[in-house]
């Protein structure tokens, strides 16, 4: 059976990588994005012969989320598997890091996170069944290694309201729903490979990953986004009904939690 996935962040590298995992199984995927990034990957996904439609959408923006969630209700009658995948980064220390950067990140990566969840939800309670999948992060979980802590802070938040919704809902009695967090350690893609500042100065994410991460790591490599998009896609599926409130860890064993 065809179903709608709505995924936020849908025209970044782990965002595209989602939408042209879900598609590729034959669901009928709305990708949201900034930009002409989301046509992007939606017009991808369609030359492959997979069924995608693109929404211009803002997740600091709740009337966008609104629109978003409304078209895909239009189009496909249902929001069965909602993904938000919409990010920032914008590194800094915190102690010098400008007040309007550090807002922002939390802005886009949990506050945008809510607010799609607040607008799908309704639509999965009406029918008692959904699935909603964060991308948080293994920095999550851990401190981090400085000028990260706008993003890691973010992250355990997404991590939290994942955990505490799950609860919610179940709290409620609404079992069909589901609500898990993916946590990708560094992938390439994104901000993974995207210009970081460091105290050696400004670095590129694969070149942060082998100074300082990759020894760390039991695999020694970097995550690949198809990777974190195959957990996505699986915790979608039936055989995963019966897993809610985790964050599942993608990281080649950096964080083994």
């Amino acid at each position: 059976m065809t179903r709608a996935v709505v995924i936020t962040g849908g025209g970044g590298g782990i965002g595209s990588a989602i939408a042209r995992a879900f598609a590729a199984q034959g669901d009928a995927v709305v990708v949201a994005d900034l930009g002409d990034s989301a046509e992007t990957t939606a017009a991808t996904i369609r030359a492959g012969g997979g069924r995608a439609l693109a929404v211009r959408a803002d997740v600091t923006r709740t009337a966008d989320m609104q629109t978003l969630v409304t078209t895909a209700q239009r189009e496909h009658g249902a929001i069965d598997v909602l993904v938000t995948c919409a990010g920032l980064g914008l590194s800094g220390l915190l102690s010098s890091q400008d007040e309007a950067d550090w807002l922002r990140v939390v802005e886009v990566n949990l506050n945008g996170t809510y607010r799609a969840i607040r607008e799908a939800l309704p639509r999965m309670i009406e029918r008692g069944h959904g699935r909603i999948i964060t991308i948080a992060s293994v920095l999550g979980k851990i401190g981090g290694s400085g000028y990260v802590t706008a993003y890691v802070a973010s992250k355990h938040g997404v991590i939290g309201l994942t955990r505490a919704l799950a609860a919610e809902l179940g709290a409620q009695g609404y079992a069909g729903i589901t609500v898990n967090a993916v946590c990708p350690g560094y992938t390439r893609a994104g901000m993974g490979v995207a210009v970081q500042s460091t105290k050696a100065g400004p670095r590129s994410g694969e070149e942060i990953f082998e100074r300082y991460y990759k020894r760390q790591v039991a695999q020694r490599r970097m995550m690949e986004p198809e990777e974190i998009a195959a957990v996505a896609v699986f915790l979608a599926s039936p055989g995963a009904s019966g897993i809610t409130g985790q964050a599942l860890n993608v990281d080649g064993g950096f964080v083994m939690s």
